[in-house]
């Protein structure tokens, strides 16, 4: 009795011409079988079911054929035979999955310096070699470099990318391509004219299109089916049945419901295929290449480039939008990722669709579209160098009162004791600094300078080193811009940097108010190369220990940074009088603010 044989074995190709699909690959041995140009090393890469383990065994025997023609092997000789019946040493095949320990390898290499025994090579085809250790492989270095004369070897691997460059790059590579579901389908209605299939052509090309380009998956499908069918023809709803897939006609009518946004129709269609058992992943695929294709139908009306089966019908295309088609696709796709780790796959798929019927579901993206162009507009203008400043508003030039000053020294003097009973008094209000947040334990006292100060400017300048100076010169002292701080050279004095300076301190005010007050009684003093020297009211060294504060300092250097794109250093230096034409101060805390900033409590309004 003549055992059972699977089609794909029964069916494998015997020569290089039989095999489908990968002719740039077959070709090239062909020609170098017939110029006896044979590399000691081929690498064959691709998907599974392409053909790499079946051209690597015409490889062997077209190699040791003695009566080789055209580069083919013809399967006659004794060589031939005894190569396609297992029979012969020359042709050693190894599965690297279960042989893929440094043992292995040196019991090949132990092997390998033996001469064959008919043929002229001894050819080593060895599967998924992707799976030696790394110590298999480089064991197998040396000897894959400069094998004996009389061995070749070829390697197979469905995973390239896990070999490692140094066996790439002995070997000849050859990249297997899938085979397209045209090329497929051809191959099995020859496979059942030959041997009297009863298969309809419809039936086969879904098998093809579900095959995904392995010739291999095609013919275990066709095999499945009629065994299924027995003496009757294989239909699309066997292989349907099989496959766990949909017909046509239900993704069209899926399709034209998402296109009418018929909700209760799609529902009810997809509750139909849970009750016949489909699995619903598979459903989501299926959906989505199907409203693929009908995009590339849009797209390209007079010529799609598609080749395979299962194209929608013409005009359907015409009943969405590109923007619907495009949403659908996205949907559907990101309902399959989810699927895979959902345990209610079915609400996820049904979810995806309302969302695809849904107008709405966009809608917030749509409000964000302004947003992004008015940020692309604010990103554009920051590019470019400002030269000038808004001139200072009338209230900027203000006078400070004086009672400003002292209650940030009383404030600061109140921290440090942790005084429970003490009261802080601004102008004519008094503000009870018992109830606030700030009295807490030395490890929680917030400082002046808080973290929204430090985080206010996440980018970070280079400090520049600057030359020491002698005296405080005159105020138009001009700054040289270096190249690598503009894209061109500009003279900045302190004209300019007062035209500034309202900027600089709106921003301050915004970050950190105690800063902002400090600054107020200060102004901008000369300008020596990339430092900005700031006056101080001789005597007044409080005011200059807070602005040199690290954190102040830190944050004046970033403001200035931000507004004037250059790198700068802040020094403190006191003086007499600020100059003639300095407006003294420039805006003050009001009541309100001041109690925000201490976290106070209003206790009781006094009147002048």
């Amino acid at each position: 009795m003549v055992s059972y044989q699977a089609l794909y074995r029964k069916w494998r190709p015997q020569q290089l011409v039989d095999i489908v699909g990968q002719l740039h690959v077959t070709e090239t041995l062909r020609n170098a079988l017939m110029a006896g140009k044979v590399s000691h090393a081929y690498l064959f890469c691709g998907p599974r079911g392409t053909g790499k383990t079946s051209t690597a065994k015409v490889l062997a025997r077209a190699i040791n054929c003695l009566e080789q023609q055209n580069g083919e092997p013809c399967n006659q000789c004794r060589n031939c035979q005894e190569i396609l019946s297992g029979a012969t040493m020359d042709v050693i095949e190894i599965d690297a999955a279960s042989n893929r320990g440094i043992d292995e390898i040196r019991e090949l290499k132990e092997n390998i310096k033996f001469y064959p025994s008919l043929g002229g090579k001894r050819i080593y085809i060895v599967d998924e070699v992707h799976m030696l250790t790394n110590e298999a492989f480089n064991a197998l270095l040396k000897t894959l470099e400069e094998p004996p004369e009389h061995v070749v070897f070829v390697l197979a691997t469905t995973e390239s990318h896990k070999v490692p460059l140094t066996i790439l790059s002995r070997c000849q590579r050859f990249d297997f391509h899938p085979i397209s579901d045209e090329l497929i389908a051809q191959h099995l209605e020859m496979v059942a004219e030959k041997s009297n299939f009863k298969v309809s052509g419809e039936a086969v090309r879904v098998i093809a299109r579900a095959a995904g380009g392995s010739l291999r998956d095609a013919l275990s499908v066709l095999e499945q089916a009629l065994i299924l069918c027995g003496e009757t023809a294989v239909t699309t709803d066997t292989v349907h049945n099989i496959l766990g897939t949909v017909a046509d006609d239900v993704l069209l009518e899926l399709t034209t419901g998402l296109a009418g946004k018929r909700a209760a129709s799609v529902i009810k269609q997809v509750a139909d295929i849970v009750a016949e058992g489909k699995d619903l992943r598979q459903l989501t695929r299926e959906l989505t290449e199907y409203l693929r294709r009908l995009l590339i139908a849009m797209l390209s009306p007079e010529g799609t480039g598609e080749t395979g089966f299962g194209m929608p019908p013409a005009g359907l295309s015409k009943l969405f939008t590109r923007q619907q088609l495009i949403k659908a696709i996205d949907c559907l796709v990101e309902a399959e990722q989810v699927m895979r780790r959902s345990a209610s796959p079915r609400v996820v798929l049904e979810l995806a669709l309302v969302r695809v019927m849904d107008d709405s579901y966009n809608l917030a993206a749509d409000e964000l579209l302004p947003r992004i162009e008015r940020l692309e507009q604010m990103l554009a203008n920051e590019k470019q160098p400002r030269n000038t400043a808004p001139e200072p508003s009338d209230d900027y030039r203000q006078n400070i009162k004086p009672t400003l000053k002292s209650t940030v020294v009383e404030k600061n003097n109140q921290l440090n004791s942790r005084d429970d009973g003490q009261q802080t008094k601004m102008g004519n209000t008094k503000v009870n600094p018992s109830v606030s947040s700030l009295e807490k334990p030395d490890s929680e006292t917030p400082s002046l300078i808080t973290a929204t100060t430090k985080q206010a400017f996440e980018p970070s300048f280079p400090e520049i080193p600057i030359a020491p100076f002698e005296s405080c010169g005159a105020a138009s002292v001009p700054v040289k811009i270096a190249g690598n701080n503009t894209p061109n050279d500009f003279d900045y004095n302190m004209e300019q940097v007062m035209k500034w300076w309202p900027e600089i301190m709106a921003v301050v005010k915004k970050t950190n108010p105690v800063a902002f007050t400090c600054l107020c009684q200060t102004w901008p003093a000369e300008i020596n190369e990339h430092c900005l020297v700031l006056g101080v009211p001789r005597g007044d060294v409080f005011i200059k220990n807070m602005i040199e504060d690290p954190d102040i300092r830190q944050l004046l250097t970033q403001t200035l940074n931000s507004v004037t794109h250059l790198s700068w250093q802040i020094r403190c230096r006191f003086y007499d009088k600020p100059p003639q034409d300095w407006l003294k101060s420039a805006e003050q805390l009001d009541a309100k603010e001041a109690i925000s900033l201490f976290q106070g409590e209003v206790v009781s309004l006094e009147k002048d």
